[in-house]
């Protein structure tokens, strides 16, 4: 595989290095989490994410782009991240100025109400393409996938979700609080440092154990 950008590397090389400090109470449920993947690895030699919130705006869409480039950062393939909410707005312009900081290169492809967005981590690869949608629609999997549900709210309204073969509650603060001040840069990138670290700790464990 192309190596990943640089910017990128590093990036994800900082986060590594702090993954201690997550708590010993999150690390029990990114565990599972990394369980649920190495089990669809036994019987399917792949695995499917599909990070739900309620608007695909902010944190699945965070979360679907790291994992997407830390299993390339880990170098084993398998991997394939999606995203969906429980209704449709945008892909959150904040969102993707935080991605862009982090060292992902994003291009909006349109249209002007809920654009598309290629994002890129390495040359050579095919990009994500990332936009709002409900995690039933396409291009989405219909069965045979992982539920990661990564907000409160979400996670309440979906008890069941259909098709799924494990469920796990992932759930992140909303950045959106910020949307209004003077720095909302700030507020999300702590929320791309706290989902990318804690999909470090997940798939290192998985990278570990296959």
């Amino acid at each position: 595989m192309s190596p990943l950008f640089q910017p990128l590397k590093t990036y994800l090389d900082t986060k590594l290095s702090l993954i201690d400090k997550i708590s010993k109470e999150r690390k029990i449920v990114l565990s599972s989490f990394a369980d649920f993947i190495l089990q669809s690895f036994e019987t399917k030699q792949k695995a499917n994410l599909v990070f739900i919130c309620t608007h695909n705006s902010r944190r699945s869409q965070i979360a679907q782009a790291f994992a997407a480039c830390i299993p390339h950062y880990f170098d084993f393939p398998g991997i394939k991240s999606f995203s969906g909410g429980t209704s449709v707005t945008e892909f959150h312009p904040n969102s993707v100025n935080a991605l862009e900081n982090c060292g992902f290169r994003l291009e909006n492809q349109g249209p002007p109400r809920n654009p598309k967005y290629s994002i890129w981590w390495a040359d050579g690869t095919p990009p994500l393409i990332a936009y709002s949608k409900k995690f039933q629609d396409a291009p989405n999997p219909a069965s045979e996938f992982i539920a990661v549900l990564v907000c409160s709210q979400a996670d309440e309204s979906c008890p069941y979700v259909p098709g799924a073969e494990a469920r796990i509650s992932l759930p992140f603060e909303d950045p959106k609080s910020a949307d209004d001040s003077e720095n909302p840069l700030a507020r999300y990138l702590q929320t791309c440092d706290q989902i990318s670290s804690e999909l470090l700790y997940t798939f290192r464990e998985v990278k570990q154990k296959l």
